[in-house]
Parts: structure tokens; sequence; C-alpha cells
């Protein structure tokens, strides 16, 4: 059978040109990271945003970053198509479902430790998703969803309507987190979810009754100099809303099992007063 000793953990990691030389840095601080389980890291790249075979001049070519990522030993995939932010996971998951899956950003250096704290939070509790930071909280008004901005992270601790911010400090998903086909329906998460993978990844987590962990340190990260203006935070603030009900319209699985949980949230809130 295999193990997480036995089938390494992928980080995994997506960018684009405005944003490669932040990534390279990114994944030079990853591998510095201390850590006693296989690893592999692997960064994902889109063909329509990279003049990957010579025959597109007007696109940025990726020989630099590309040199940089075979000299840290990156393994790097490329994604047919541009799925945004979509691709730090989907192209992953098609070629290493059977490994845990940590997701990282781009713009970030991880904490000393984190990599091993991750990876011990997950021997732990080997079914969980283990995350590193939340910013937002999830709620439902009035037959509606609202995703709340703040801070919401509740170190070692079990949450219930948290949504992680993925990437910032990263989530690890086990393998078998998603089990129903259509979570990986490329059309469907880019005409709902377009440009926010992680409100995807969590309304399907949640649907399939997943249990989310915050884990006990290195929570938050610390920032690179990088390119903000084309962050999608700056482009999902005015969408994330809009995505959890459309979402929600067309499975209406997602509006019963995030009820289900805040019932939970409240019931066990009450039990410790």
């Amino acid at each position: 059978m295999e193990t997480m000793e036995t089938t390494p953990i992928i980080i995994s990691m997506t960018t684009w040109p405005p944003r490669a030389a932040s990534a390279v840095e990114a994944m030079q601080w990853l591998m510095t990271q201390q850590h006693d389980a296989p690893v592999r890291f692997v960064l994902t790249l889109s063909r329509d945003e990279w003049n990957s075979d010579g025959v597109r001049p007007l696109l940025p070519s990726p020989s630099t970053i590309l040199t940089a990522m075979q000299h840290l030993g990156v393994e790097v995939i490329w994604d047919e198509g541009n799925t945004l932010s979509h691709k730090k996971l989907m192209p992953v998951l098609e070629r290493y479902g059977y490994s845990p899956v940590i997701v990282v950003d781009d713009d970030v250096r991880q904490r000393d430790g984190w990599l091993q704290a991750m990876i011990d939070d997950h021997r732990r509790h080997p079914t969980d998703i283990i995350y590193g930071s939340s910013s937002s909280l999830i709620t439902i008004m009035c037959g509606k969803i609202y995703e709340t901005r703040g801070l919401y992270t509740r170190p070692g601790e079990v949450t219930f309507n948290e949504k992680p911010a993925n990437g910032a400090s990263g989530t690890l998903y086990p393998p078998g987190t998603f089990t129903d086909n259509r979570f990986f329906d490329r059309s469907a998460y880019m005409r709902l979810s377009p440009t926010s993978d992680e409100t995807w990844q969590w309304a399907w987590a949640v649907m399939e009754g997943r249990t989310y962990r915050c884990m006990p340190e290195c929570n938050i990260p610390l920032p690179l100099r990088s390119n903000q203006e084309c962050a999608l935070f700056q482009t999902n603030m005015g969408r994330y809303d809009s995505y959890h009900n459309a979402i929600a319209a067309e499975y209406p699985s997602y509006m019963e099992a995030l009820e289900a949980i805040i019932k939970e949230k409240e019931k066990i809130k009450i039990q410790k007063l």
C-alpha cells in the first residue's frame, strides 16, 4: 500500500509572465525547507501565456524560468489552454492522483519549519485538508451565500466555515480528497469560478464532507517583491459571492452541506458555553 513515506508529497505552484521572477524566488525558498518525507516540486505553466514552442514571438520566452526550474530540479508541466489559478492544482491531480498535494503561491516565502509542520500535521490527521491561513468566512443569509473578508486563522483547530487562503500559507489536499468527476470538469469551473480556484476547491470539499484543519504554526508567510497589479485577489474581491452562489445554483448540495457545517459549528459553540 502506498503511504506518505513511499509516495512523494507534491508541492505545486503556478505562475505567469508578470510573476516569473518572484515564482523562481518563492521556489528557491521552498527548496530550503527541511523535511523528513519525500517531496517533489512542480510548476505548471500555460502554453497560452508563453512562447513555449518558438512560433509565437509576441509571447514572452519561457527560457529564463525553465532554466531556473531545471537548475532547481523542479518538474514543469505545460497545460493546454489557460485555466488561470486552477492550474495550480488540476494538472497535478491528473498526473499525481495518489499523492498528497500542497498548493502554494508564487509571491511569498514560507516560514522556516513550515513544510515539516505541514507534514507532521498530515501524519497526525491523514484524511484532513491541512491549511495555513484563512481570510474568509462563508455565511448564508436569506438563502444566499456570502464571503466576509477578515482574519479567521485558527491555528491547530478543526474549522468549519472558514475558507482557506489556499496558497498563502499552503493547503495540503490528501489523496482522494475529490472523488466526484464533476469537480474535474474544466468547462464547469471556468464558467462558474474562473478566477478563484480556492472557491471551487472549497465548495467541492464541503460537498464531499471533508474536514478542514488549520496547521498549528507557520501560519503567516513573508511577502516577496512581486507584481501585485496582476493579483487575482483584486479581481475576485467583488466576485466571491457570485461564484459561491453560481456553484450552489448548479449543485444544490453545496448549499445543503454548507448549512450543515454552519449548524454544526453553532452546536459546538453552544456546548462550550
